[in-house]
């Protein structure tokens, strides 16, 4: 018996090394990347206590500041391309705020509440609860802009 076990042992140690463990077949390669979505920012609040109903965001096309639940304090408009951030600036109370301005004067921005932003301006402000938060929004406008390239 132990003949047997030793000859059974033999052959399958024999048929194991003479066949090779089958691979798992190679994944179909994807023909393109999956797209990258494209560049934006949304902040959720520019601060703690009443910073807490402003809300910024932005993408290629239009940085976007509202005021109040679903707009209803204060909706501005700006074009990414056509606007300019002056930094952070320090209020005597020890918050912040950032003045855009068109570049080139006229009044590129837009100006509204709730979905509407029809009444044309040329320089909006954006309050922030501290200096830091002020300036970490100047940074995301700045990689913003030079993700969709365009100038800084």
């Amino acid at each position: 018996m132990r003949n047997l076990i030793t000859v059974l042992l033999a052959l399958a140690a024999t048929a194991c090394a003479a066949t090779p463990a089958a691979l798992p077949a190679p994944l179909p390669a994807t023909e393109a990347a999956a797209p990258q979505p494209p560049p934006s920012f949304r902040w959720w609040s520019t601060g703690e206590a009443l910073f807490a109903y402003h809300q910024v965001w932005g993408d290629c096309d239009t940085l976007v500041h509202t005021h109040g639940r679903n707009a209803a304090w204060g909706l501005w408009e700006m074009p990414l391309a056509e606007v300019i951030e002056h930094g952070a600036e320090e209020t005597d109370e020890g918050t912040a705020f950032v003045r855009l301005t068109c570049l080139d004067g006229s009044a590129c921005m837009r100006e509204g509440a709730l979905s509407t932003a029809a009444d044309p301006i040329s320089k909006h402000v954006v309050p922030f609860g501290t200096m830091a938060l002020a300036r970490q929004y100047t940074q995301a406008v700045a990689a913003l802009k030079t993700a969709c390239q365009l100038p800084n």
